[in-house]
């Protein structure tokens, strides 16, 4: 056996070991408690170390879940999140689609012109739109879209194979920054913005500024990590090739297409409010009505559409999301804020805890779900007379910037390492991740964090 697989069997195996040690003694959990942290902790580890494998541990942890009586099928379903499973869907439906009428190749047209001999000009562009395309929309339709044209686009300026993984990286790290710029940007910012009464024009003056500048440190650490590890030249059989890229028929349908989910997408809460419906319905609805359209344009290649959905990482995601509900249901997540609510003192002290705290989990879990387990913390400590609006912001930042910290951090990076690996560009190496993932995490949290406390005077 190699040296290197020895280290990782006996990492995963300390970590498993350490995870369910502090849990034992620290966490004053009962047995079905410590048996979901141990699950639970496996089943990340699993991930972290053995990337390729990750459906076996995932199925694995959800067999013992439900073998050890943690988990009932009733709650799997529940906690399996089948509307963002149907959203992806609906998405990489409509992005097969637009590549298949050669629509991004007619888009990347219209970018790359004005930046022909500016590589390192359009490459910071590029990351600067995850940002902006994340705030406006949401985390997981920007990196389906910026993916796409960020590799058509390298790809004329021969970066192709495994060289094109650190472009995609960057540009998972700059949306998710840009997804807490609004409240439409990931649904974290819809939970605080509900559970704080936050108004969008409040994201504006608070986050909008912040997601600003930790993007634009992320994209200046980016080109000089990329400018270290790249030459680029342009390939002139590919320019040529984008260039000869027409407005046609195909191009008319599929931009019609483009334009109707990202319009549905960004006016989808001023839908429901006009026909009356349940937060979100067209959130979901937007997606696979666009998709249901296209199919039905496609016709005889109806198929070959629905084959390019990436069933695979879907499976990992309400694996996932079923296992990470289960620390919810055992009352894990409950204890956890118990800790907290006794560990805090100080507006600045708070919101460091707090945002390590949300940090930590996001890394590792559902952020969706780190965040609904502090919020009643967060609200206690408002009524005991602390300033919550802060805090409240703080666990925003951790929960987005800090889901740069690994490849399972958030919903964008698990998504893009799917597509990286459907399209043979190989997968994504966890350690590296985690050296880039740590240091964009820690950079932008720490200067995020410094303006929030400067401006509300908790130094």
């Amino acid at each position: 056996m190699k040296k290197v697989e020895i280290q990782k069997i006996i990492g995963y195996i300390l970590i498993v070991a350490c995870v369910g040690i502090v849990s034992f003694y620290g966490g004053n959990l009962n047995p079905r408690q410590l048996l979901s942290v141990v699950v639970f902790s496996s089943f990340v580890a699993g991930s972290l170390f053995y990337w390729p494998f990750r459906n076996a541990f995932a199925l694995i942890g959800i067999t013992l879940l439900l073998g050890l009586n943690i988990l009932d099928v009733e709650h799997l379903l529940r906690f399996a999140q089948l509307d963002i499973i149907l959203f992806l869907i609906g998405m990489m439906t409509i992005i097969a689609f637009l590549e298949e009428k050669k629509f991004f190749d007619w888009l990347i047209n219209i970018l790359i012109k004005p930046f022909t001999n500016k590589p390192t000009i359009m490459i910071a562009i590029l990351f600067l739109l995850g940002t902006i395309m994340a705030a406006l929309v949401d985390e997981v339709t920007s990196i389906l879209f910026m993916s796409v044209i960020t590799i058509k686009i390298l790809k004329c300026y021969n970066i192709t194979g495994a060289k094109v993984l650190p472009f995609i990286m960057f540009l998972v790290f700059t949306t998710n920054i840009g997804s807490s710029a609004l409240p439409v940007g990931n649904p974290i910012g819809v939970l605080i913005a509900f559970q704080a009464g936050f108004t969008i024009n409040e994201f504006i003056r608070w986050m909008l500024p912040l997601a600003l500048i930790a993007s634009v440190a992320t994209i200046l650490m980016g080109l000089t990590y990329l400018r270290r590890a790249t030459n680029f030249h342009k390939n002139t059989i590919c320019m040529d090739s984008i260039e000869s890229i027409k407005m046609n028929r195909d191009i008319q349908i599929a931009l019609i297409a483009f334009i109707a989910v990202i319009a549905g997408l960004v006016l989808h809460a001023r839908i429901e409010e006009a026909l009356n419906l349940t937060k979100n319905t067209m959130l979901l609805g937007v997606p696979l009505i666009v998709a249901g359209c296209v199919l039905m344009v496609s016709r005889s290649n109806a198929q070959a559409l629905v084959s390019k959905v990436d069933w695979w990482t879907l499976l990992y995601f309400m694996l996932l999301f079923a296992s990470v509900g289960t620390l919810s249901y055992t009352g894990v997540t409950t204890r956890l804020a118990e800790i907290i609510m006794g560990s805090v003192s100080g507006l600045f002290g708070t919101m460091l805890l707090v945002g390590i705290t949300i940090s930590l989990l996001t890394a590792f879990m559902d952020n969706v779900l780190a965040v609904a387990t502090i919020a009643p913390v967060v609200q206690a400590l408002g009524a005991s007379g602390i300033p919550s609006e802060p805090i409240w912001w703080i666990m925003l930042v951790g929960g987005t910037y800090c889901g740069n910290a690994t490849i399972i951090g958030s919903t964008a990076n698990i998504v893009a390492a799917g597509c990286m690996e459907k399209q043979g560009f190989g997968s994504f190496s966890q350690w590296g991740w985690i050296k880039l993932g740590v240091i964009v995490s820690v950079v932008t949290f720490l200067i995020s964090f410094a303006l929030l406390a400067f401006q509300f005077g908790a130094f």
